[in-house]
């Protein structure tokens, strides 16, 4: 089949079959596992709007790939880091589930998400809106991105240690020492959209006011060490 390029607004580039005159998007697969690849690829073929033009095990792999045109890239979570999105500079649709991030934290980024266990014309779908520049979510994920933080709870360094994740405890100690966002942000290898949400979740389940407010809380209750 015969094909040539057409230039897209935002700089990227489709396929476009001379012979049907259809454009189909470039979409690049990230997963660890060989059955997973394969099985996007079909997910993603299948309706015939889209051209996997690459495939790889994981981020890093993806991104030494460096003459491949890629409009969209679907990665299963578990194998992407939470700077994928300034790593990539290109649309992300993640997989995931239970045990990843909290949606809300990729939704801050502009990711879309839909469960692992998704029909593949929905997969498809959402990698066509994503690629369009919008953030594609199934119901019940928007759902969870869109639920308030937690009410606070009574005061209590064991109870406020439990509600703060791993990341948030790291970025609570840069906090404490003085960091603005951007330093945080280069000191954890994450965006710095990424810091400014884990602070933001920081002052709201501390119920602070502030950033400086937080690290009071956290000292006060034991949370951070003096």
């Amino acid at each position: 089949m015969a094909e040539r390029e057409a230039p897209l607004l935002n700089g990227a580039r489709h396929t476009m079959s001379s012979t049907t005159g259809t454009t189909m998007l470039r979409a690049a697969v990230v997963s660890a596992s060989p059955l997973v690849r394969a099985g996007l690829r079909v997910a993603l073929e299948e309706g015939g709007a889209i051209e996997v033009t690459a495939t790889a095990a994981s981020l890093s792999e993806l991104v030494g790939l460096a003459s491949t045109a890629i409009d969209v890239v679907v990665a299963d979570a578990a194998d992407v880091g939470d700077d994928a999105v300034a790593t990539l500079g290109a649309p992300l649709l993640l997989l995931t589930g239970e045990d990843d991030a909290s949606p809300a934290e990729w939704v801050a980024e502009g990711v879309s998400l839909v469960p692992r266990d998704a029909p593949g014309r929905l997969i498809a779908a959402a990698a066509v809106a994503a690629a369009a520049g919008l953030v594609a979510l199934s119901p019940g994920l928007a759902a969870d991105a869109m639920r308030p933080a937690r009410p606070p709870v009574a005061e209590g360094a064991g109870t406020r240690r439990e509600r703060l994740t791993v990341r948030e405890m790291q970025v609570l100690e840069k906090l404490a020492a003085g960091m603005g966002n951007k330093a945080i942000a280069e000191s954890l290898h994450i965006s710095a959209h990424t810091a400014k949400f884990h602070v933001a979740q920081i002052i709201a389940k501390l119920d602070a006011a502030s950033r400086a407010h937080a690290v009071a809380k956290a000292l006060r209750t034991g949370l951070l060490e003096a």
